[in-house]
């Protein structure tokens, strides 16, 4: 067959030439079409905000609290740790924007909040606040009482069968990690009252000296659901700072969870709490309630 015979004929060229013009004109869409509707699907959210932003926000929020502790019959006030311990998120509990704030610059964090939102309700800010610090706490929010005055849950106790704490720094490091390690737990939250394991987060949200109240090495650790923290748990190296007696490692628990938790060491339950809705107040050391996410703190007085 020679080449000419392989040309197709001039009306070939031109029925394909008008087939192109015709697809042609098809990719050129109306507004509202498909084409534009699915590429507006992979577009951000008008206004859709930052994490950074987010986080200014949050930080917002926090700033406007001022906490106190009662020390020698007198109200003290305690400094706020700068950064957030955590960010987090929790599909499956359906909330996001989460982070988790200390007080408290030397030692033992002595107060903690947890703070985030419900992507259906950004009119909001959940929080859960819980006094750790052994003692008497209250605070006060845009300068007007708040949190009121109440008696921390959070009770040291010695760790069973742990070996003494080593007298040097890194090793106590090793063994507190360990120790961490062994603390599992769980909790019952909706629906049906389902029970959920927790996960340990390795890292500590924080490590922490203070030699002169006792503390020789203590680490801030939490149990999650994914990342979100439910329960929060203190591992310390102590003596006592008087009679420098033998170092012990002690323990103590707070909450951050509304569900029923359950928290055991090597496998034996050592502590449990019930439902928050049983125990939470506004005057008790563990207070879950909500911030309005519109209003800004007041400025402060000069």
């Amino acid at each position: 067959m020679t080449r000419q015979a392989m040309q197709p004929p001039v009306k070939t060229y031109r029925t394909i030439a008008a087939l192109l013009v015709v697809a042609t004109a098809l990719l050129v869409l109306p507004p509202g079409s498909f084409s534009e509707e699915k590429k507006d699907k992979t577009e951000p959210e008008a206004g859709k905000k930052t994490d950074k932003q987010i986080r200014r926000e949050a930080e917002q929020v926090i700033r406007g609290i001022d906490l106190e502790i009662l020390r020698d019959d007198k109200w003290t006030k305690v400094e706020r740790i700068e950064k957030p311990l955590l960010f987090y998120g929790d599909a499956t509990r359906h909330n996001d924007r989460g982070s988790v704030w200390g007080w408290g610059p030397k030692g033992r964090p002595l107060a903690l909040l947890e703070l985030f939102q419900n992507p259906d309700n950004r009119t909001i800010w959940t929080f859960a606040l819980c006094n750790t610090s052994g003692g008497k706490l209250r605070a006060r929010r845009a300068d007007a009482p708040w949190w009121q005055a109440n008696d921390s849950a959070a009770e040291l106790k010695d760790i069973p069968g742990a070996a003494a704490p080593s007298a040097e720094a890194p090793v106590r490091q090793r063994q507190l990690k360990l120790l961490a390690g062994k603390f599992t737990g769980h909790e019952f939250w909706d629906p049906d009252n389902t029970r959920y394991e927790l996960r340990l987060l390795k890292r500590p949200l924080c490590t922490y000296r203070d030699e002169a109240n006792g503390v020789l090495d203590g680490g801030l650790f939490t149990l999650a659901n994914g990342t979100n923290p439910e329960i929060v748990f203190f591992v310390e190296a102590r003596v006592d700072p008087k009679n420098k007696s033998k170092p012990v490692w002690q323990y103590a628990v707070g909450r951050l969870a509304h569900a029923e938790v359950h928290l055991e060491y090597d496998g034996k339950e050592v502590f449990d709490a019930p439902r928050g809705n049983k125990v939470s107040a506004a005057n008790q050391p563990y207070w879950l309630s909500s911030i309005n996410a519109s209003l800004e703190a007041e400025p402060r007085k000069p």
